[in-house]
């Protein structure tokens, strides 16, 4: 059996190959990679190339419905004999209870990053952190219990709306460095770097603070996504932060162990 984990972001789509050997291990693939969701041919092309036999497809999407139907019909087109797997924010709810008022418009990513944290740190108080083009902060109790999170704009949006959103500080060629200090800002260019940065680890320091406000002592914190690297050194070290690379896939995987 080999079941395609795919991972439909805002931005690109990720996709992970676990065949028989890896279906009982601990949240590996045999083969991953990215690949913008605009050709979700180019993934095909792949799979054919490569002679992989899909039998299970597993996907998290945040784009709209209509787009992740189309990527759909394409892959079914191509693999007619293989099932389907939508998850959304029910997933596992009978495992992993949440306090999200409706569950089922929790963003699948989100539930698939509790879901893999909870695997792979069992009865740990976790601050899960998506740092995607959006971020998200989740708080996941031993229990397990997702309390609920926030969403906020992610470095590129936060970027965008600033030069987009503003006469003065449209800056030439402006982009996010590869790693990020930390300072006080004393041209335009840095000061929107760190001002970037120092909203999101403020952000994280916040969920910190209403985590022990409600009672729940974090052991850990997790990290994941293509900004998460920018974040991760500047942790206090008051809790072990860990960067955990393609937490949603590994959440798909995880489900897919689990159900």
């Amino acid at each position: 059996m080999s079941i395609l984990l795919i991972d439909i972001g805002n931005t690109r789509l990720k996709w992970a190959l676990v065949e028989n050997q890896d279906l009982n291990s601990e949240l590996q693939f045999s083969d991953h990679g990215f690949i913008s969701h605009q050709s979700p041919s180019n993934l095909i092309e792949l799979c054919s190339q490569k002679s992989w036999q899909i039998d299970q497809i597993i996907c998290s999407s945040v784009i709209s419905i209509e787009q992740t139907q189309l990527i759909k019909t394409t892959f079914q087109e191509a693999y007619p004999a293989a099932t389907w797997h939508l998850i959304n924010g029910l997933a596992l709810i009978e495992k992993i209870s949440t306090d999200y008022l409706d569950p089922i418009k929790l963003g699948s990513d989100r539930r698939a990053m509790v879901i893999a944290a909870q695997h792979l740190f069992p009865e740990k108080n976790i601050l899960i952190v998506g740092a995607g083009t959006a971020t998200t902060i989740d708080i996941l109790t031993s229990s397990p219990r997702h309390l609920g999170g926030w969403i906020l704009p992610g470095f590129s949006l936060m970027q965008d709306s600033l030069t987009q959103g503003t006469q003065g500080l449209r800056i030439e060629g402006l982009a996010i460095a590869n790693q990020l200090t930390l300072g006080i800002g004393v041209d335009t260019r840095s000061a929107i770097e760190f001002g970037i940065l120092s909203s999101q680890l403020g952000a994280i320091e916040v969920a910190k603070q209403l985590a022990k406000t409600n009672g729940v002592a974090l052991d850990l914190i997790v990290l994941s996504g293509g900004n998460a690297h920018h974040l991760l050194n500047h942790q206090s070290r008051d809790i072990k932060a860990h960067h955990e690379d393609n937490l949603v896939l590994k959440g798909l995987l995880a489900w897919h162990q689990q159900s």
